[in-house]
């Protein structure tokens, strides 16, 4: 684990337990919620980690609540105990009765991934909780999300990891006010000034072509969107965006020609940067192909 996401965790924990800052939630009354509620409050002032983690763990049994999921994800993410975080997280995350708490499951949750190496369902994980939040969003929490681009970007990403996120299904934040589509965002890279693919961009088209070739998403149907940098007119933006998305449908429908029928491909230039700063990483990260399902 990293320093930073390290530093965040143990800082979770002491507000968690120094001030309770979320309420108890995410239960129903049908169960033995007072006594989940003891074991949650013991745990709190447990001194002792496993000790702690056996108080949470009877919480969650006799009454699954939101927050001793969520303070077990913290815990187990203490100890670099990955896997048990990761399933903490995604408990907690369903039971979570406020926009901003599943946002902060789904915070924890993404570091969790990219843990384990899952870069792309972290990135997901991480761009809902920042759409969840209420505003303002916490700077570590965009922080977080810029840092996993970074990392992200630098491979190719497998058809594998593409078709997890494309079938995961819509997802809706607790209060309602979001719907968000599947989608990702994937580094295809051009030669300058170009639409022409380049080495590396063929081999992610492609890998992009084997996820949407895949039988989970054979009933589907998605829209290449292209983005550019802010570098230039808007006008020329524009006309290279959509030529770029064209170029990339192109390719998909040539090599994998199931897939005719099934795309769109749109340019949207500069109007949806991710990032309005002036470094080269910045216009690094603006520079995509988003896929989004459609249907």
């Amino acid at each position: 684990m990293n320093k930073l996401a390290e530093v965040y965790i143990v800082r979770s924990i002491q507000i968690f337990i120094s001030f309770t800052l979320l309420t108890w939630s995410g239960f129903s009354w049908g169960m033995d919620c007072e006594l989940a509620a003891e074991y949650y409050h013991r745990a709190k002032s447990e001194s002792d980690a496993e000790s702690a983690i056996s108080l949470l763990n009877q919480s969650i049994r006799v009454c699954p609540n939101f927050n001793s999921w969520y303070i077990l994800g913290l815990m187990h993410a203490r100890q670099n105990e990955i896997e048990s975080a990761t399933t903490a997280f995604a408990h907690a995350r369903s039971l979570a009765v406020t926009a901003k708490t599943e946002a902060l499951a789904l915070a924890h949750l993404g570091q969790m991934l990219v843990q384990s190496g899952q870069m792309l369902q972290a990135l997901q994980a991480f761009e809902l909780a920042c759409r969840f939040h209420p505003a303002p969003v916490p700077n570590w929490l965009n922080a977080s999300l810029k840092r996993t681009r970074i990392q992200a970007y630098q491979h190719i990403v497998p058809a594998t990891s593409i078709a997890r996120v494309l079938e995961s299904g819509v997802q809706t934040s607790t209060d309602g006010r979001f719907m968000v589509r599947p989608a990702v965002n994937l580094p295809v890279h051009f030669e300058f000034d170009r639409s022409n693919l380049n080495s590396a961009a063929t081999r992610q088209v492609y890998e992009l072509g084997l996820a949407l070739s895949l039988p989970q998403l054979r009933n589907r149907s998605f829209i290449l969107v292209g983005h550019t940098d802010k570098r230039g007119t808007v006008a020329y933006n524009q006309r290279l965006s959509q030529a770029r998305a064209d170029t990339v449908q192109d390719e998909l429908e040539r090599k994998f020609p199931s897939l005719i029928g099934r795309l769109q491909s749109t340019g949207r230039g500069e109007t949806e940067l991710l990032y309005d700063g002036d470094s080269e990483i910045d216009h690094q990260l603006n520079r995509r192909v988003k896929v989004t399902v459609i249907d």
